[in-house]
């Protein structure tokens, strides 16, 4: 056996016929699933003062990114750019059920993430850069 780098294009039959009977076995049914990467910006004034970046995937949002101007915060941006994510119908198959991200438990954002009504559902010890990590999600 040889086990080298790969392009999706030289996969994609393979997966593609693979998860077929996957789909089957685990879900009673063929699922189509859908990736969509996304970016979205808070302008204020025409001034960026915000931004998030994830991906939605099978009607889950996993939220990479949500970064706030330090001068901006407490203002309602965050949660603005979250309520948007949560009502954006996404071009290639609707609503989101779910919204989850990673964090740290000691940082200002869970404190954020617990007000917006944000459940710790998962901690990750010793995980990015060997700290501590737990998991925020919320069903919408």
């Amino acid at each position: 056996m040889n086990i080298t780098s790969a392009k999706l294009v030289e996969i994609s039959a393979f997966a593609k016929k693979s998860w077929a009977g996957e789909n089957i076995e685990h879900y009673g049914e063929q699922i189509h699933w859908v990736e969509e990467k996304f970016l979205f910006k808070a302008i204020d004034n025409g001034h960026l003062v915000g931004y998030t970046l994830g991906e939605f995937e099978a009607g889950v949002i996993f939220l990479k990114e949500l970064i706030i101007d330090k001068t901006e915060r407490g203002k309602g941006i965050g949660k603005a750019l979250i309520d948007y994510l949560a009502s954006h119908s996404w071009k290639k198959c609707g609503k989101a059920h779910k919204i989850y991200l990673f964090t740290m438990e000691s940082w200002k954002a869970s404190k954020f993430y617990k007000k917006l009504g944000f459940r710790i559902t998962a901690k990750f010890p010793k995980h990015y850069l060997k700290r501590d990590f737990v998991v925020f999600s919320k069903d919408i």
